[in-house]
């Protein structure tokens, strides 16, 4: 990428950003952790299970750039909420309720 200096000269930027590869890598080891189907499972058990590998991606991706992490955890804040839909029969269809909730 470049960029434009005051006095007419430019100058090449590089962005560090998490790749392609690694984000549905890191998605596809969420999908296989299948824990929105574990419901008799609690929050602090599925906290217990998913802390280790969010605190590991957000040391090693988060040096670089804590803003590429964004959609892993749009995509984790999903799973959670259907985690809850399945879990709380109280909050069935209604995923503003899931949210607050969360």
């Amino acid at each position: 990428m470049r960029n434009r200096q005051r006095n007419g000269g430019s100058y090449l930027q590089f962005d560090c950003k998490m790749s392609r590869k690694s984000k549905v890598r890191i998605n596809s080891e969420l999908r296989k952790l299948n824990f929105h189907n574990k419901t008799q499972r609690g929050i602090q058990d599925l906290a217990i299970l998913l802390n280790p590998k969010i605190r590991g991606w957000v040391q090693y991706y988060g040096k670089i750039s804590r803003r590429s992490l964004k959609p892993v955890f749009y995509y984790l804040h999903h799973r959670l909420i259907r985690w809850i839909l399945k879990k709380y029969k109280s909050f069935k269809g209604s995923k503003v309720k899931a949210v607050k909730w969360l």
